[in-house]
């Protein structure tokens, strides 16, 4: 007994041990860059803060304010002061990109407000994911244009799972600006739960849906920098080799490696983690 003892507990504590190795090298680097945020005065309207969650666009005009996703921790805090002194007593308008709470969590300092989100999502599964607290009062089924001062802004849910089941794109016309919410990183692997419905196929497929819909010039991925159209053609390239990964084996770590500088996590987000997805799912769901 005693014998067996020892065992169990040389073995907890070797857990302990790879599981703190773990959460310090990659978890804690990663979710310190997360909090770290960037604020970049874009135009005299048009503010982005980069990072504290996920990216955050603020658009202001003399009647009233847009937020596009609001953030979690203390940045979303921070966030909610900045948007409420630039609005005053101006209506504020949130919208969500998908439910992810580095997305959501700032939701309750806009009680009151419109927050919009995907409708594919229903409330039930957002105060269960999100809490009760700022929960959306808009579920956006299909698309809706806001004309924001002299901007128009169209915002659309997709009809099919993405990230997520309900992921909803924000567009800038007159500055040829995309939202691309978790949809359109940066230099960083996804998260593809199969709990939110996530699918490779669908990723595909939005991004051919968004560059045939809007002349896009600028994009504000979910997280990373801002750039060009680019950041959508890299990230389209990311997952057509992962599910090529996934089809031919002999090219398996070739294409992984390839995306060795992404912003990851081992087994949760990485490249590798993409391309277990389309191993498991080597044909797209029937509406795909």
């Amino acid at each position: 007994m005693r014998k067996i003892l020892i065992s169990i507990g040389l073995l907890i504590l070797t857990l302990l041990i790879v599981a703190g190795t773990f959460f310090f090298i990659y978890v804690r680097p990663f979710m310190t860059k997360m909090k770290t945020t960037n604020t970049i005065q874009y135009d005299p309207q048009l503010t982005l803060v980069i990072s504290g969650g996920g990216n955050t666009g603020i658009l202001v005009s003399d009647s009233v304010v847009l937020v596009i996703d609001t953030k979690m921790n203390d940045a979303a805090e921070a966030l909610s002061k900045t948007v409420h002194d630039l609005a005053g007593k101006k209506p504020i308008i949130v919208v969500n990109t998908h439910i992810h709470t580095d997305h959501t969590s700032g939701n309750k300092f806009y009680e009151g407000q419109t927050i919009i989100a995907g409708g594919n999502y229903d409330k039930d599964f957002w105060i269960k994911e999100c809490g009760d607290k700022g929960v959306p009062t808009v579920w956006l089924k299909d698309s809706m244009t806001l004309k924001i001062g002299d901007e128009t802004v169209t915002i659309i849910n997709l009809p099919w799972s993405a990230h997520t089941q309900s992921d909803v794109f924000v567009y800038l016309q007159n500055r040829k600006m995309l939202f691309g919410g978790d949809v359109i990183l940066n230099s960083q692997a996804p998260a593809m739960f199969s709990r939110y419905k996530a699918d490779g196929y669908g990723y595909l497929k939005a991004f051919d849906y968004v560059e045939q819909r809007f002349d896009i010039n600028k994009v504000v991925p979910g997280h990373g920098p801002v750039g060009g159209k680019e950041v959508i053609d890299n990230y389209k390239d990311f997952f057509i080799d992962m599910k090529l990964a996934a089809l031919d084996p002999s090219r398996k770590k070739e294409l992984i490696n390839k995306y060795k500088d992404y912003g990851q996590i081992p087994f949760l987000m990485s490249p590798a983690a993409a391309e277990s997805w389309f191993e498991e799912h080597k044909s797209p769901a029937a509406n795909h």
